[in-house]
């Protein structure tokens, strides 16, 4: 008797600026688990882990940021509709 094991694989194709990015930070790792890897870290959010994010922008370009939104909202009008029943 026989157990014959069969390992489906399916290819996926990516850029070569991807591909080097995902090269560059492996290490050891197959391509499979890196990319398996990142998908568990961005699993059930929209955006992954944001706080990575944390911190990249200066205060001084934060400010004029939410000096642009604060001119923006201000300056935003509401279109009067009708509700649709």
């Amino acid at each position: 008797m026989y157990i014959v094991y069969i390992q489906i694989m399916k290819t996926i194709m990516v850029s070569d600026e991807a591909y080097e990015k995902l090269a560059a930070i492996k290490g050891k790792k197959s391509f499979t688990e890196l990319v398996s890897e990142l998908v568990e870290k961005t699993k059930g959010t929209k955006f992954g882990d944001i706080e990575m994010f944390f911190g990249i922008m200066s205060e001084k370009d934060a400010e004029e940021r939410r000096r642009f939104i604060a001119r923006y909202r201000k300056n935003f009008k509401a279109r009067s509709y009708e509700a649709i029943s």
